[in-house]
């Protein structure tokens, strides 16, 4: 399993010696629905299985329309006596039906981070800070999941748990002496490192550009920048009935309403922003907000920066320079002439022939895919069983906590940089990235085991509320392998894990029938074909 990757690159050298006609047929009937469906919200009903003969019968497009057009889910609950914020996610995750809302919006939480472990306790407010604050943040994530970029730049900016989390609220450009002094640059410089530029200045296919005369990477934005953008954002604080005095701030934390401006504490003098355009003298903490947000949100690196890291988290880790450039173009403007349309961008990323298989075809791309995050892959094991939840004995929490035990402990990334690095490499590979890759080592691969074992044959899932109907799996040992092809791996099982699964099963220790199912789930969920999603 340490080189799962590895060998997941190598299991369809078989692909190699088909005859064009073949894996033709074989792309068309075993991957192209089973794997868009698994790019698009594989689960969006009751059954996984009748939404993949849903999206075969109505296409793709029609599939996502669908998708776009489902009320969100009930907000994530923030209130004390409301379960773990993390509980809430893996409940709406197995069962809720917005599942492509859901992965957007945690998608977008891995790069707009706010860690519920970045949240202080206060004895000022009526509920816990922590959880109100990153309940707020998600159900905001959620909510412009579909929306335009610009406008959830803003929510972001003026989010009270941002605020906290990255040191916007009650950032002053004067002390209570009434002295100017420098604002705090936290949350500038991750607005533009983090959340829309990145650090080199970007193509629009995403690759790096480079001074001819140098040789060295242009940078996205200078020092000086993170200053005037620090300044620009300055004067913000919790909501409350009134301002403070000049220098003054404001104690009682609100994680209900967005931050307000107080102008008394803003720098209201002029900044140059990025590409020689300034704030006007005099300016509101209002009006520079929109000034500054508005000239970060126009920068040509906020297309391939944003829309490569939406493909790594939904498609695939190492997508080429031409596929960034498409959903680039797309999000730079749409065809409705909008820039920034989330749900455009979304449909261009799941509806692209390279997140279909289809350029080149996906078993001759080895570097196609990504390593399942823990949430996405305990989510994959739960829902395809389609459980039966009892929600009294709260069966989200022990879901969170083993996606913990694997190194993803929702909502509380250990750094503005979430779980995981988005340029972090794969290992023994020649310049692949798998950002996945940097929580996978010796403790988190046997967490993994661990969860499937516990999960299959142990009683601690019926202990937390879970249960499976396992007579739902076809009981025939090659009709149950085939299923798990088509369903649990889209499509992707190579013949030599076929052989070896028909091989375990036809094994006299492998026990009687309810013992091989879930023997077959076990080996299918821990192989390279499952823990790498393709």
């Amino acid at each position: 399993l340490c080189v799962v990757h590895n060998a997941a690159l190598y299991e369809h050298d078989d692909a190699l010696s088909m005859d064009a006609d073949h894996l033709r047929r074989v792309l068309e009937v075993n991957v192209v629905a089973p794997l868009v469906l698994n790019r698009l919200a594989r689960n969006t009903s009751p059954s996984p299985v009748g939404t993949v003969e849903h999206v075969m019968a109505v296409g793709i497009p029609q599939s996502l329309t669908e998708q776009f057009s489902l009320q969100p889910a009930a907000p994530f609950n923030g209130a004390d006596a409301a379960p773990d914020v993390g509980s809430q996610f893996f409940l709406r995750a197995v069962a809720g039906e917005d599942q492509l809302r859901l992965r957007v919006a945690f998608a977008l939480s891995q790069i707009f981070v706010v860690s519920q472990l970045g949240i202080p306790e206060s004895s000022r407010t009526a509920y816990s800070d922590p959880k109100t604050a990153v309940a707020g943040h998600l159900n905001l994530l959620s909510t412009h999941a579909f929306g335009n970029f610009r406008t959830l730049l803003e929510a972001v900016t003026k989010s009270p748990a941002m605020g906290r989390y990255l040191d916007m609220v009650n950032n002053r450009a004067f002390n209570g002496a009434g002295t100017r002094i420098d604002p705090n640059e936290n949350y500038a410089r991750e607005m533009l490192q983090l959340f829309t530029l990145g650090i080199p200045k970007l193509n629009l296919d995403g690759t790096v550009q480079v001074d001819t005369v140098t040789g060295k990477t242009k940078l996205a934005y200078t020092e000086e920048q993170v200053q005037a953008f620090a300044s620009a954002l300055s004067g913000w604080t919790w909501k409350a009935a009134a301002c403070p005095a000049k220098g003054g701030t404001i104690a009682t934390p609100d994680y209900t309403q967005p931050m307000m401006p107080c102008n008394a504490n803003h720098d209201e003098r002029s900044q140059q922003l990025l590409r020689g355009v300034s704030t006007t003298e005099g300016g509101t903490a209002a009006a520079h907000l929109q000034q500054a947000l508005d000239n970060v949100f126009n920068d040509p690196n906020v297309p391939p920066f944003i829309s490569k890291q939406l493909i790594q988290h939904l498609v695939t880790s190492n997508p080429t320079p031409a596929y960034v450039k498409r959903v680039a173009t797309v999000f730079k403007l749409d065809a409705n002439g909008e820039r920034g349309n989330l749900m455009s961008v979304v449909r261009a990323i799941l509806e692209d022939d390279e997140a279909r298989g289809a350029q080149p075809p996906l078993a001759l791309r080895p570097g196609f895919g990504h390593l399942r995050s823990p949430a996405l892959f305990i989510t994959n094991v739960v829902r395809w069983l389609e459980p039966t939840l009892d929600l009294s004995k709260d069966p989200g929490l022990r879901l969170s906590t083993w996606s913990k035990s694997m190194g993803q402990w929702v909502p509380r990334a250990p750094s503005v940089f979430s779980y995981y690095p988005p340029n972090a490499p794969a290992p023994d590979t020649d310049g692949l990235l798998g950002p996945e890759f940097a929580i996978l080592d010796t403790a988190t691969v046997t967490a993994r085991a661990n969860f499937v074992h516990e999960f299959l044959f142990s009683s601690l899932a019926v202990n937390a509320g879970i249960t499976v109907d396992y007579n739902l799996l076809p009981s025939d040992d090659a009709a149950l392998v085939a299923s798990l092809g088509r369903y649990w791996l889209h499509g992707t099982m190579a013949p030599a894990l076929e052989q070896r699964l028909l091989s375990a099963l036809a094994d006299p220790d492998a026990g009687a029938v309810l013992r091989k199912k879930k023997l077959a789930l076990y080996l299918t969920s821990l192989s390279p074909s499952f823990q790498v999603q393709r």
